[in-house]
């Protein structure tokens, strides 16, 4: 193949190869979706307080400092880190939702 042909087919394939290294992630208070640069979204719950985002890359990389692989875990000072790597992964907590809804349930009938 000439050089002309290996570099159009290179023109092609680069902006496919640079998207499968991004997630989409929730981020800010409002749940917008934005495009990462990284390879996990983050969820952090510091006391009653949660913000999404995404992720660092390299040395500035939370999940790859504390070696946190979709899982969540309490460091210090930071409150639970929850990594995933999955587009839109650090969605609200279905869990706090079930919980949420059995005090309700049980608060009509007590």
């Amino acid at each position: 193949m000439e050089l002309c042909g290996k570099l159009f087919l290179l023109t092609l394939i680069s902006p496919l190869i640079l998207t499968t290294n991004a997630i989409k992630c929730y981020s800010k208070s409002q749940l917008q979706v934005v495009e990462c640069s990284s390879i996990n979204c983050i969820k952090q719950t510091l006391g009653l307080d949660t913000v999404r985002y995404c992720d660092g890359t390299g040395g500035l990389s939370i999940c790859q400092t504390y070696h946190i692989s979709d899982s969540c875990e309490s460091i210090p000072h930071l409150g639970n880190i929850c990594c995933c790597s999955n587009h839109l992964c650090n969605a609200a907590n279905g869990l706090s939702l079930h919980i949420a809804i059995i005090s309700f349930v049980l608060e009509l009938f007590l």
